[in-house]
């Protein structure tokens, strides 16, 4: 079973298309403490001003932030990213998902802890039932699902990720 990094996520199985829009997303909509860290992780790894990255578009934020995305140091604000991405641009994927596996959510962010974590065949089977979302999204979410939950999630959904 493959170890699934933020990094190796967004370097292996996102494309330059899908990195970009999971680390827009971090700058629309991440929070404030989390955006402030990465300004001042940027500001040092590519000697610019805190104040020169805070006055920059979005857009131009996440490409640099893209340009760092093998260093080990940026793991945490890119974990954050993947959060973010599918809680706010990727939530319709996320909410199918685990309505599928009867996961108590409001738009696709798990509200209680009251629920019993999906195993790798049902994972498998509900990959098969959600045609309708792209395989290498799918494949993304799940890699990030088990990152993120760690634990039984992990367990289930990694073996499937390497599958896809």
């Amino acid at each position: 079973m493959t170890d699934w990094t933020a990094r190796r996520i967004l370097k292996e199985l996102a494309d330059a298309d899908r990195r970009h829009r999971v680390l827009l997303a971090f700058w629309r909509h991440g929070d404030p403490s989390a955006k402030a860290i990465a300004i001042a992780q940027l500001a040092k790894a590519l000697h610019f001003r805190d104040e020169t990255l805070r006055k920059m578009p979005a857009e131009k934020k996440a490409d640099l932030l893209g340009s760092r995305i093998a260093a080990p140091e940026f793991e945490q604000t890119l974990e954050t990213a993947l959060m973010v991405y599918h809680t706010r641009e990727a939530s319709a994927m996320l909410a199918a998902f685990l309505d599928r596996w009867a996961v108590p959510h409001v738009n696709g962010a798990i509200e209680t802890e009251d629920y019993k974590t999906p195993t790798a065949e049902e994972v498998r089977t509900a990959v098969r039932e959600l045609t309708s979302f792209d395989r290498r999204d799918v494949a993304i979410y799940l890699a990030s699902a088990g990152l993120l939950m760690g634990g039984q999630w992990r367990d289930a959904t990694w073996p499937v990720v390497d599958e896809l």
